[in-house]
């Protein structure tokens, strides 16, 4: 069979078609599939939005749909789907693995068989096992492919409320793991981690064991799941200032991985190949994208407030006991407070994902602005991109011949990160 013209492009440009009659093309501009790039049979590549870098290899271990994804160098995808997704250079995901929307995947990430993510964001040097469910996370690695950050097999991560309600939850630091500085953190096979929930970098969660608070710095976790057998309501809402407390979090840690793509990564990229900025956008698109989830999934939990502050309201004039009158008092003042506030906070987090700077912080809820993340930023990413002008090296390693402008640029988005945490203190506070 003769291929197609859009095939015969893609063989004259240097891609690799071992069997050209079984890829199928649809809608792909070819112009963004480069020199060195191998699509196996049962292949489907689809999507205006493809990016695949030099010498990535797409359905070694029996062809894959992959729609709208943008890849780096020497990337390997061996099968399964992919859609609306980011890997960064020298992702390897062996098996039919699942990526789909808000996923970004930094540098020498790995996974083994079965793999499935979506709304999640892996810093470089982390690795999955096989069997592994993990969506709406954030998992800062580790600092080199040696010493990285493990999610082991056949662990799940449930980030599904019995409310109905979706939470995500941070594993290790983000900023420090921007620059691959974080300690790496350690999660057991056929574990079970129940969002929201924050994980310190240095912890580590022993394999088979069920986490559902949050877990320190330098820790091991290695408890079993609760007994429990107790009424429920699922119109009832508990406290939910930790939970908010998480969101915060994760929304001004997404807002740091936008700023230092923004201000760090995309300058490094306009200076390398032509391919390498759009390869950025593509991942700003993803971390824009984890905001906007976590927007829509607390506008649909306070939508849902009414009906919890009415039962609460019944439940304390029935209440003879003081510390149960206590309880729905906490909880009425919490639901209250984020159901008045909540639309001031969801502009502050909307306006952090547009603009893509960090500190928007709500200051006693009143109207915000975003605040540039400073110079730090601006220069860290000047000495490097002249640095690459010199002598073209991977990202992480031109970080660090460059400490000192590292150091001051992680220490900006800190403090970014550090106003976000105090915006739900304002939120909830009665």
């Amino acid at each position: 069979m003769t291929p197609s013209p859009l095939h015969q492009r893609l063989l004259e440009g240097g891609v690799r078609l071992p069997a050209p009659q079984a890829v199928v093309l649809e809608d792909i501009d070819p112009e963004r599939i480069h020199p060195g790039v191998t699509l196996h049979p049962g292949v489907t590549l689809r999507g205006r939005g493809t990016l695949l870098g030099p010498g990535t290899e797409l359905g070694r271990a029996g062809g894959g749909l992959f729609e709208n994804l943008a890849c780096g160098r020497g990337v390997a995808l061996w099968g399964g789907s992919a859609q609306d997704a980011v890997c960064l250079d020298g992702v390897v995901l062996r098996g039919q693995a699942e990526l789909r929307g808000g996923t970004l995947l930094e540098e020498g990430c790995q996974g083994g068989q079965a793999v499935g993510l979506k709304m999640s964001v892996l810093l470089a040097n982390t690795a999955l096992g096989s069997l592994v469910n993990f969506c709406d996370v954030l998992i800062a690695g580790g600092p080199s492919p040696a010493e990285h950050s493990e999610v082991g097999s056949c662990t799940a991560l449930y980030n599904f409320s019995p409310q109905g309600d979706k939470w995500a939850s941070r594993f290790g630091d983000i900023v420090a793991g921007l620059a691959a500085r974080s300690a790496p953190v350690f999660v057991g096979g056929q574990s079970q981690v129940v969002s929201p929930i924050r994980v310190g970098p240095g912890s580590a969660i022993a394999a088979g064991a069920a986490l559902r608070r949050d877990l320190p710095a330098g820790r091991l976790h290695a408890a079993p799941g609760p007994l429990l057998d107790q009424s429920f309501d699922a119109a009832l809402y508990g406290p939910l200032a930790r939970k908010l407390e998480v969101t915060a979090e994760v929304v001004a840690s997404l807002e740091a991985c936008i700023a230092w793509y923004a201000g760090v990564r995309l300058p490094w990229a306009l200076a390398g190949a032509s391919w390498e900025a759009p390869l950025i956008d593509a991942a700003l698109v993803q971390l824009r994208a984890g905001i906007a989830e976590r927007v829509l999934r607390l506008d649909r939990l306070v939508a849902k407030l009414t009906g919890s502050i009415e039962r609460h309201r019944a439940l304390l004039d029935a209440a003879v006991d003081g510390e149960a009158r206590a309880w729905h008092q906490r909880c009425l003042a919490e639901q209250g407070a984020l159901r008045e506030r909540w639309p001031r906070l969801r502009a502050a987090w909307e306006r952090g994902a547009r603009s893509g700077l960090v500190g928007a912080a709500v200051a006693e809820v009143a109207a915000v602005e975003a605040v540039a993340p400073g110079p730090a930023l601006a220069r860290l990413a000047s000495v490097i991109v002249a640095d690459r002008a010199k002598a073209d090296q991977g990202f992480h390693a031109s970080l660090v011949v460059r400490e000192a402008e590292v150091d001051a640029a992680l220490a900006s988005l800190a403090e970014g990160l550090a106003a976000r945490r105090q915006d739900l203190e304002a939120l909830v506070a009665p």
